[in-house]
């Protein structure tokens, strides 16, 4: 299991032209919790992703088949996840402890 922490702090050493760093760049925005962040994030796993694709194309010989099904994947992965986000209510927040929604009123 991933520490989020450890993976937050690794994507922002990772530099995001790594094409080969889409996958950490990808799961840091999977396990992102701060809203505001999260957009960002989700930005720099795409473009990566992205990146990653079009060395593919213009590298011959480049990455396996699976890679690029699995690109394909995060893609709509990132996809879901950014209709998850718009559809929540600003205001909602998940709280660390059981993962429940908590409002934003105390």
């Amino acid at each position: 299991m991933y520490c989020r922490s450890s993976l937050a702090s690794r994507g922002h050493i990772m530099a995001t032209n790594d094409t080969k760093g889409w996958s950490e760049l990808l799961d840091v925005a999977l396990f992102e919790a701060d809203r505001v962040n999260l957009r960002q994030r989700m930005e720099h796993a795409t473009d990566a992703i992205h990146r990653r694709m079009e060395e593919l194309l213009t590298v011959e010989n480049a990455g396996s088949i699976s890679e690029r099904v699995a690109l394909r994947h995060a893609l709509t992965t990132l996809a879901d996840l950014q209709k998850i986000a718009s559809a929540r209510k600003p205001s909602g927040r998940i709280s660390r402890g059981g993962g429940q929604a908590v409002s934003g009123r105390f």
